[in-house]
Protein backbone atom coordinates (compact mmCIF):
# COMPACT_ATOMS: atom_id res chain seq x y z
CA UNK A 1 0.00 0.00 0.00
CA UNK A 2 0.94 3.25 -0.30
CA UNK A 3 3.11 5.40 2.38
CA UNK A 4 0.94 7.68 4.43
CA UNK A 5 -2.28 5.38 4.04
CA UNK A 6 -4.14 3.55 6.27
CA UNK A 7 -5.92 0.65 6.26
CA UNK A 8 -9.89 -0.03 6.18
CA UNK A 9 -10.52 -3.39 5.58
CA UNK A 10 -9.46 -6.90 3.44
CA UNK A 11 -11.89 -8.14 0.81
CA UNK A 12 -11.17 -11.78 -0.73
CA UNK A 13 -7.04 -11.04 0.53
CA UNK A 14 -6.83 -7.59 -1.16
CA UNK A 15 -5.93 -5.11 1.37
CA UNK A 16 -7.96 -1.49 1.13
CA UNK A 17 -6.80 1.31 2.57
CA UNK A 18 -6.95 5.48 2.06
CA UNK A 19 -4.24 8.00 1.51
CA UNK A 20 -4.19 10.98 3.78
CA UNK A 21 -4.64 12.73 0.46
CA UNK A 22 -8.48 11.37 0.08
CA UNK A 23 -9.72 12.85 3.10
CA UNK A 24 -8.87 16.37 1.56
CA UNK A 25 -10.77 15.15 -1.92
CA UNK A 26 -13.73 13.79 0.09
CA UNK A 27 -14.37 17.36 2.13
CA UNK A 28 -13.51 19.26 -0.90
CA UNK A 29 -16.29 17.10 -3.05
CA UNK A 30 -18.84 16.99 0.11
CA UNK A 31 -18.64 20.90 0.12
CA UNK A 32 -18.51 21.60 -3.48
CA UNK A 33 -21.58 19.18 -3.97
CA UNK A 34 -23.48 20.46 -0.96
CA UNK A 35 -23.29 24.05 -2.37
CA UNK A 36 -22.97 24.20 -6.21
CA UNK A 37 -24.90 20.76 -7.48
CA UNK A 38 -27.52 19.88 -4.93
CA UNK A 39 -29.07 22.94 -4.10
CA UNK A 40 -29.75 23.05 -8.20
CA UNK A 41 -31.32 19.53 -8.20
CA UNK A 42 -33.09 19.28 -4.81
CA UNK A 43 -34.15 23.19 -4.36
CA UNK A 44 -36.30 22.68 -1.95
CA UNK A 45 -34.59 20.27 0.32
CA UNK A 46 -33.04 22.20 3.33
CA UNK A 47 -29.02 23.11 3.59
CA UNK A 48 -28.64 20.21 6.38
CA UNK A 49 -30.23 18.21 3.40
CA UNK A 50 -27.90 19.47 1.05
CA UNK A 51 -24.57 18.19 2.96
CA UNK A 52 -25.71 15.01 3.92
CA UNK A 53 -26.71 14.46 0.08
CA UNK A 54 -23.23 15.80 -0.76
CA UNK A 55 -20.98 13.55 1.76
CA UNK A 56 -23.27 10.54 0.74
CA UNK A 57 -22.55 10.92 -2.82
CA UNK A 58 -18.84 11.31 -2.11
CA UNK A 59 -18.83 8.30 0.22
CA UNK A 60 -20.48 6.88 -3.12
CA UNK A 61 -17.97 7.91 -5.40
CA UNK A 62 -15.34 6.38 -3.03
CA UNK A 63 -17.08 3.03 -3.43
CA UNK A 64 -16.89 3.98 -7.45
CA UNK A 65 -13.48 3.98 -7.53
CA UNK A 66 -12.96 0.74 -5.27
CA UNK A 67 -15.29 -1.14 -7.41
CA UNK A 68 -13.19 0.32 -10.22
CA UNK A 69 -9.80 -0.53 -8.74
CA UNK A 70 -11.28 -3.88 -7.69
CA UNK A 71 -12.18 -4.97 -11.09
CA UNK A 72 -8.53 -4.69 -12.24
CA UNK A 73 -7.70 -6.96 -8.74
CA UNK A 74 -9.78 -9.54 -9.75
CA UNK A 75 -9.24 -9.76 -13.37
CA UNK A 76 -5.03 -9.62 -12.86
CA UNK A 77 -5.94 -12.85 -10.17
CA UNK A 78 -7.94 -14.38 -12.55
CA UNK A 79 -4.66 -14.18 -14.90
CA UNK A 80 -2.58 -15.39 -12.73
CA UNK A 81 -1.01 -11.64 -11.48
CA UNK A 82 -0.65 -11.19 -7.18
CA UNK A 83 -3.45 -8.54 -6.31
CA UNK A 84 -2.61 -7.36 -2.83
CA UNK A 85 -3.88 -3.94 -2.30
CA UNK A 86 -5.50 -1.40 -2.91
CA UNK A 87 -4.96 2.67 -2.40
CA UNK A 88 -7.72 5.65 -2.61
CA UNK A 89 -5.66 8.36 -3.10
CA UNK A 90 -6.27 12.02 -4.13
CA UNK A 91 -6.20 11.14 -7.55
CA UNK A 92 -8.57 8.42 -7.31
CA UNK A 93 -7.19 4.76 -6.71
CA UNK A 94 -4.26 2.54 -6.90
CA UNK A 95 -3.97 -1.81 -7.25
CA UNK A 96 -0.53 -2.73 -6.10
CA UNK A 97 0.11 -5.99 -8.30
CA UNK A 98 2.59 -8.09 -8.03
CA UNK A 99 4.56 -8.12 -11.45
CA UNK A 100 3.94 -7.28 -14.97
CA UNK A 101 1.78 -8.87 -17.24
CA UNK A 102 3.35 -12.23 -19.12
CA UNK A 103 1.78 -11.31 -22.24
CA UNK A 104 -0.47 -8.89 -24.22
CA UNK A 105 -3.77 -10.21 -24.19
CA UNK A 106 -3.46 -10.17 -19.92
CA UNK A 107 -2.48 -6.37 -20.04
CA UNK A 108 -5.06 -5.43 -22.28
CA UNK A 109 -7.67 -7.50 -20.07
CA UNK A 110 -7.01 -6.40 -16.58
CA UNK A 111 -6.67 -2.73 -18.24
CA UNK A 112 -9.86 -2.42 -19.78
CA UNK A 113 -12.25 -3.88 -17.01
CA UNK A 114 -11.90 -1.05 -14.92
CA UNK A 115 -13.77 1.34 -17.39
CA UNK A 116 -16.08 -0.95 -18.07
CA UNK A 117 -16.92 -1.46 -14.42
CA UNK A 118 -17.42 2.16 -14.60
CA UNK A 119 -19.45 2.43 -17.66
CA UNK A 120 -21.46 -0.59 -15.76
CA UNK A 121 -22.02 1.32 -12.44
CA UNK A 122 -23.17 4.08 -14.37
CA UNK A 123 -26.09 1.96 -16.04
CA UNK A 124 -26.80 0.66 -12.74
CA UNK A 125 -26.94 4.35 -11.15
CA UNK A 126 -28.82 5.76 -14.60
CA UNK A 127 -32.01 2.67 -13.23
CA UNK A 128 -32.26 3.80 -10.74
CA UNK A 129 -32.94 7.45 -11.20
CA UNK A 130 -35.33 6.35 -13.46
CA UNK A 131 -37.44 3.99 -10.81
CA UNK A 132 -36.68 5.90 -7.61
CA UNK A 133 -39.32 8.14 -7.75
CA UNK A 134 -37.86 10.26 -4.78
CA UNK A 135 -36.16 13.53 -5.65
CA UNK A 136 -33.38 13.16 -3.23
CA UNK A 137 -32.57 9.87 -4.82
CA UNK A 138 -32.34 10.66 -7.89
CA UNK A 139 -30.51 13.86 -7.44
CA UNK A 140 -27.58 11.37 -5.65
CA UNK A 141 -27.89 8.73 -9.00
CA UNK A 142 -27.98 11.36 -11.30
CA UNK A 143 -24.35 12.38 -9.82
CA UNK A 144 -22.93 8.76 -10.50
CA UNK A 145 -24.30 8.26 -13.75
CA UNK A 146 -22.39 11.70 -14.35
CA UNK A 147 -19.14 10.66 -12.66
CA UNK A 148 -18.83 6.98 -13.29
CA UNK A 149 -19.00 8.22 -16.77
CA UNK A 150 -16.57 10.61 -16.35
CA UNK A 151 -14.21 8.12 -14.24
CA UNK A 152 -14.53 5.82 -17.28
CA UNK A 153 -13.82 7.84 -20.23
CA UNK A 154 -10.89 9.60 -18.30
CA UNK A 155 -9.60 6.19 -17.34
CA UNK A 156 -9.69 5.18 -21.77
CA UNK A 157 -7.44 8.42 -22.18
CA UNK A 158 -4.42 6.76 -23.82
CA UNK A 159 -2.13 8.34 -21.21
CA UNK A 160 0.07 5.70 -19.89
CA UNK A 161 0.00 4.60 -17.30
CA UNK A 162 -3.85 5.39 -16.95
CA UNK A 163 -6.07 2.20 -18.13
CA UNK A 164 -6.49 3.61 -21.69
CA UNK A 165 -2.47 3.95 -21.87
CA UNK A 166 -2.08 0.17 -20.48
CA UNK A 167 -4.76 -0.86 -23.26
CA UNK A 168 -2.23 1.15 -26.32
CA UNK A 169 0.75 -0.57 -24.17
CA UNK A 170 -1.14 -3.99 -25.08
CA UNK A 171 -1.72 -3.18 -28.70
CA UNK A 172 1.80 -1.78 -29.04
CA UNK A 173 3.34 -5.08 -26.76
CA UNK A 174 1.55 -6.99 -29.30
CA UNK A 175 2.60 -5.09 -32.81
CA UNK A 176 6.66 -4.96 -31.66
CA UNK A 177 6.47 -8.02 -30.11
CA UNK A 178 8.77 -6.02 -26.85
CA UNK A 179 7.13 -4.92 -23.52
CA UNK A 180 9.65 -2.51 -23.19
CA UNK A 181 9.34 -0.76 -26.59
CA UNK A 182 5.90 -0.74 -26.16
CA UNK A 183 5.62 1.09 -22.99
CA UNK A 184 8.12 3.31 -24.33
CA UNK A 185 5.81 4.48 -27.21
CA UNK A 186 3.02 4.36 -24.19
CA UNK A 187 4.74 6.58 -22.06
CA UNK A 188 5.63 8.83 -24.69
CA UNK A 189 2.02 9.27 -25.67
CA UNK A 190 1.14 9.46 -21.84
CA UNK A 191 3.58 12.48 -21.88
CA UNK A 192 2.24 14.49 -24.38
CA UNK A 193 -0.90 13.72 -23.11
CA UNK A 194 0.29 15.68 -19.52
CA UNK A 195 1.74 18.32 -21.37
CA UNK A 196 -1.82 18.92 -23.82
CA UNK A 197 -3.55 18.55 -20.23
CA UNK A 198 -1.34 21.54 -18.41
CA UNK A 199 -1.57 23.56 -21.26
CA UNK A 200 -5.69 23.70 -20.95
CA UNK A 201 -5.33 23.84 -17.09
CA UNK A 202 -2.91 26.95 -17.76
CA UNK A 203 -5.60 28.28 -20.10
CA UNK A 204 -7.92 27.56 -17.78
CA UNK A 205 -6.18 29.59 -14.66
CA UNK A 206 -4.77 32.51 -17.13
CA UNK A 207 -8.03 33.00 -19.61
CA UNK A 208 -11.10 31.89 -17.70
CA UNK A 209 -12.51 31.82 -14.35
CA UNK A 210 -11.88 28.52 -13.64
CA UNK A 211 -9.13 28.68 -11.68
CA UNK A 212 -9.76 25.70 -8.94
CA UNK A 213 -9.90 23.79 -12.62
CA UNK A 214 -7.18 24.64 -14.50
CA UNK A 215 -5.24 23.85 -11.09
CA UNK A 216 -6.32 20.77 -10.79
CA UNK A 217 -6.30 19.91 -14.55
CA UNK A 218 -2.30 20.91 -13.91
CA UNK A 219 -1.94 18.49 -11.44
CA UNK A 220 -3.18 15.97 -12.55
CA UNK A 221 -1.07 16.49 -15.52
CA UNK A 222 2.43 16.57 -13.46
CA UNK A 223 0.86 13.22 -12.12
CA UNK A 224 1.12 11.30 -15.25
CA UNK A 225 3.83 12.55 -16.70
CA UNK A 226 5.87 11.79 -13.58
CA UNK A 227 3.77 8.35 -13.77
CA UNK A 228 4.83 7.69 -17.25
CA UNK A 229 8.31 8.27 -16.69
CA UNK A 230 8.46 5.97 -13.49
CA UNK A 231 6.88 2.91 -15.60
CA UNK A 232 9.44 3.02 -18.15
CA UNK A 233 12.52 2.99 -15.66
CA UNK A 234 10.20 0.13 -13.51
CA UNK A 235 10.16 -1.81 -17.11
CA UNK A 236 13.75 -1.50 -17.44
CA UNK A 237 14.46 -2.54 -14.15
CA UNK A 238 12.13 -5.80 -14.83
CA UNK A 239 13.71 -6.80 -17.99
CA UNK A 240 16.96 -6.23 -16.91
CA UNK A 241 17.00 -8.06 -13.74
CA UNK A 242 14.05 -10.46 -14.08
CA UNK A 243 16.18 -13.63 -13.70
CA UNK A 244 18.73 -12.53 -11.37
CA UNK A 245 19.09 -13.54 -7.67
CA UNK A 246 19.97 -11.31 -4.54
CA UNK A 247 23.64 -14.17 -4.94
CA UNK A 248 24.56 -12.77 -7.81
CA UNK A 249 25.16 -9.42 -6.66
CA UNK A 250 25.46 -8.89 -3.42
CA UNK A 251 29.36 -8.52 -2.38
CA UNK A 252 30.56 -10.82 0.27
CA UNK A 253 30.44 -9.12 3.65
CA UNK A 254 33.69 -9.47 5.24
CA UNK A 255 33.48 -6.78 7.29
CA UNK A 256 30.89 -7.62 10.82
CA UNK A 257 31.30 -6.89 14.02
CA UNK A 258 30.49 -9.00 16.96
CA UNK A 259 28.13 -8.29 19.60
CA UNK A 260 30.63 -7.64 22.33
CA UNK A 261 32.19 -4.56 20.92
CA UNK A 262 32.11 -1.10 22.47
CA UNK A 263 30.08 1.61 20.88
CA UNK A 264 33.15 3.33 20.95
CA UNK A 265 35.10 0.90 19.31
CA UNK A 266 32.51 0.26 16.76
CA UNK A 267 32.59 3.96 15.35
CA UNK A 268 36.27 4.65 15.53
CA UNK A 269 37.21 1.30 14.08
CA UNK A 270 33.70 0.78 11.51
CA UNK A 271 31.32 3.79 11.03
CA UNK A 272 33.49 6.39 10.47
CA UNK A 273 36.61 4.54 8.58
CA UNK A 274 33.98 2.74 6.26
CA UNK A 275 31.82 5.99 6.29
CA UNK A 276 28.84 3.40 7.29
CA UNK A 277 25.93 3.69 8.78
CA UNK A 278 24.95 0.65 9.97
CA UNK A 279 26.60 -2.90 10.49
CA UNK A 280 25.83 -6.64 10.67
CA UNK A 281 26.53 -8.24 14.07
CA UNK A 282 27.64 -12.06 14.07
CA UNK A 283 28.59 -14.50 16.27
CA UNK A 284 30.06 -17.57 14.90
CA UNK A 285 29.06 -16.83 11.14
CA UNK A 286 25.53 -16.32 12.37
CA UNK A 287 23.82 -13.19 12.01
CA UNK A 288 22.86 -12.34 15.61
CA UNK A 289 21.13 -8.59 14.92
CA UNK A 290 21.93 -5.44 12.92
CA UNK A 291 23.68 -2.28 14.57
CA UNK A 292 22.13 1.32 13.01
CA UNK A 293 23.62 4.93 13.73
CA UNK A 294 20.00 5.55 15.23
CA UNK A 295 21.00 2.91 17.79
CA UNK A 296 24.35 3.79 17.87
CA UNK A 297 22.75 8.00 19.17
CA UNK A 298 21.00 6.61 21.62
CA UNK A 299 23.38 6.16 23.86
CA UNK A 300 25.17 8.73 25.49
CA UNK A 301 28.46 10.04 24.82
CA UNK A 302 30.19 9.54 28.20
CA UNK A 303 28.44 5.88 28.01
CA UNK A 304 30.27 4.37 24.89
CA UNK A 305 33.59 3.31 26.37
CA UNK A 306 31.11 0.96 28.45
CA UNK A 307 28.18 -0.15 26.43
CA UNK A 308 28.32 -2.97 23.80
CA UNK A 309 26.84 -3.32 20.93
CA UNK A 310 25.03 -6.50 21.52
CA UNK A 311 23.14 -4.04 24.11
CA UNK A 312 21.54 -1.42 21.40
CA UNK A 313 21.43 -3.56 18.30
CA UNK A 314 18.15 -4.37 16.58
CA UNK A 315 17.81 -8.06 17.52
CA UNK A 316 17.50 -11.11 15.02
CA UNK A 317 13.99 -11.96 16.23
CA UNK A 318 11.59 -9.83 13.24
CA UNK A 319 14.76 -8.39 11.56
CA UNK A 320 13.95 -8.83 7.89
CA UNK A 321 16.80 -10.24 5.96
CA UNK A 322 16.18 -12.14 2.73
CA UNK A 323 17.95 -15.07 0.59
CA UNK A 324 20.85 -15.96 -1.97
CA UNK A 325 18.17 -17.52 -3.90
CA UNK A 326 15.71 -14.79 -3.60
CA UNK A 327 15.02 -12.82 -7.01
CA UNK A 328 16.34 -9.29 -6.88
CA UNK A 329 13.34 -7.68 -7.68
CA UNK A 330 11.38 -9.46 -4.40
CA UNK A 331 14.73 -7.59 -2.80
CA UNK A 332 13.89 -4.31 -4.15
CA UNK A 333 10.24 -4.02 -3.15
CA UNK A 334 11.37 -5.53 0.74
CA UNK A 335 13.36 -2.10 0.62
CA UNK A 336 10.42 0.23 -0.75
CA UNK A 337 8.22 -1.32 1.24
CA UNK A 338 10.07 -0.64 4.31
CA UNK A 339 12.05 2.16 3.22
CA UNK A 340 14.96 0.54 4.30
CA UNK A 341 18.62 1.24 2.16
CA UNK A 342 20.38 -2.17 2.87
CA UNK A 343 19.24 -5.80 3.93
CA UNK A 344 20.90 -8.71 5.37
CA UNK A 345 21.58 -11.90 2.88
CA UNK A 346 21.52 -15.08 4.27
CA UNK A 347 22.54 -18.68 2.83
CA UNK A 348 20.49 -20.90 5.20
CA UNK A 349 21.62 -19.84 9.05
CA UNK A 350 24.60 -18.55 7.35
CA UNK A 351 25.45 -14.37 6.64
CA UNK A 352 27.12 -13.78 3.70
CA UNK A 353 26.74 -9.72 3.10
CA UNK A 354 23.93 -7.18 2.91
CA UNK A 355 22.25 -6.20 -0.01
CA UNK A 356 22.29 -2.19 -1.03
CA UNK A 357 20.18 -0.39 -3.01
CA UNK A 358 23.36 1.20 -4.48
CA UNK A 359 24.59 -2.62 -5.04
CA UNK A 360 21.30 -2.85 -7.11
CA UNK A 361 21.29 0.51 -8.86
CA UNK A 362 24.98 -0.54 -10.27
CA UNK A 363 24.08 -3.70 -11.55
CA UNK A 364 21.10 -2.21 -13.54
CA UNK A 365 23.34 0.79 -14.84
CA UNK A 366 25.80 -1.88 -15.99
CA UNK A 367 23.40 -4.30 -17.40
CA UNK A 368 21.79 -1.05 -19.64
CA UNK A 369 25.05 -0.22 -20.66
CA UNK A 370 25.99 -3.51 -21.67
CA UNK A 371 22.56 -4.22 -22.93
CA UNK A 372 22.52 -7.93 -21.42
Amino acid sequence: MLHNSFRLFTIRGIEVGVHYSWLIIFALLTWSLSVAVFPDLVPDASTAEHWLLGAIAALLLFVAVLIHELAHSFVARARGLDARSITLFIFGGVSNLGGEAKQPSTEFLVAIVGPLASFALAGVSFVVMQVAGEPRIEAVAWYLVFINILLGVFNLVPGFPLDGGRVLRAILWTATGSIRRATELAALVGRLVAWAMFAVGLFLVLATPNIVGGIWLAAIAWFLHNAASSSVQQVVFETRLSKIRVGDIVRGEATAVPPELTIAELIEDFLLPGNRRAMPVTYDGRLVGIVTLSDVTRVAVDDRQRVTVGEVMGGRTGLLTVRAGDRVRDAVELLAENEYEQLPVMDGDRFIGMLTRADVMRQLQLREALDV
